[in-house]
């Protein structure tokens, strides 16, 4: 108890206490230091790299999006990475502090297991959404055929999207069960109708009367055609009728009704031009 009240042993502990807490506020200080400078380095890497894939993937037609969807790719990364180094900034400096992390880094490794056990599907869903984006297979506006859906894309998210089809119903497709899509939009569609005439029908004057049907209807008002439907050729013939082909390109979203508009015009021309429809 006599040493307790010496001066000498209260200059030793008090030397000791700020010998010490000068050392291990020097090791905070150049942990946060180095995690400033972590932080730093990473956002300027994701930066730069989702910089470089614009420059590659740019796209007059859809910049705005492309551009924003971007944008909300370069903000998840940076959050996702902000996490990680946050967590590991706590655990350094519980270390520095002298505090035992290793139950705390147990029931973390075991919380994180169980949560990845029990939303498999939540995370494969989060996986593809993430590389649906990052590859830009299709985007908000584009139309597509997702398995058995075929519709105007409404959304693009992280977990699901979201189709509207030519009937109006909306439908919700989880990311992970998307394995094949066919993007309409990214190229015009060329699809065909077959007209009918009587037998004998003279099949060069019907070729002509198509084409010049097909450019008066391509430049008519409200036409959402991509090019003037053309006269292919004869696909069948019996003794009833002869089925002449047209060809029409158009946007995707418009093509049935293009091809009914285009139908009605080449058989008003035939009549206006007595020939027989079979």
């Amino acid at each position: 108890m006599g040493q307790f009240l010496t001066l000498d042993f209260w200059r030793r502990f008090w030397g000791d206490a700020v010998q010490q807490a000068a050392g291990r506020g020097l090791r905070i200080l150049l942990i946060l230091l180095i995690y400033w400078i972590a932080r730093q380095a990473f956002n300027r890497i994701i930066d730069a790299a989702l910089a470089r894939l614009v420059a590659r993937q740019a796209k007059p037609e859809g910049s705005a999006e492309h551009a924003n969807r971007l944008r909300t790719l370069q903000g998840l990364v940076r959050n996702l990475v902000g996490y990680v180094l946050f967590f590991v900034l706590v655990i350094m400096l519980l270390q520095a502090l002298t505090v035992d992390v290793t139950g705390i880094i147990t029931t973390a490794g075991v919380g994180g297991l169980a949560i990845g056990f029990g939303a498999q599907k939540l995370v494969k869903d989060v996986i593809t959404g993430f590389f649906i984006i990052v590859e830009d297979q299709f985007a908000v506006g584009d139309y597509v055929t997702i398995g058995i859906a075929t519709g105007v894309v409404t959304e693009v998210g992280m977990r699901v999207t979201r189709l509207s089809d030519d009937q109006g119903r909306a439908w919700v497709i989880p990311n992970g069960d998307i394995s094949i899509v066919m993007n309409q939009s990214r190229a015009p569609i060329e699809a065909f109708i077959e007209i009918g005439v009587a037998p004998g029908t003279d099949v060069k004057k019907a070729a002509e009367i198509i084409d010049a049907a097909g450019k008066a209807i391509e430049k008519a008002d409200g036409s959402r055609l991509l090019a003037p439907p053309r006269f292919l050729g004869v696909s069948g013939a019996d003794n009833v009728r002869t089925l002449l082909r047209v060809a029409v390109v158009s946007d995707p979203r418009a093509l049935a009704a293009e091809q009914l508009r285009v139908r009605e015009a080449i058989l008003e021309r035939f009549t206006a031009e007595t020939i027989a429809i079979a």
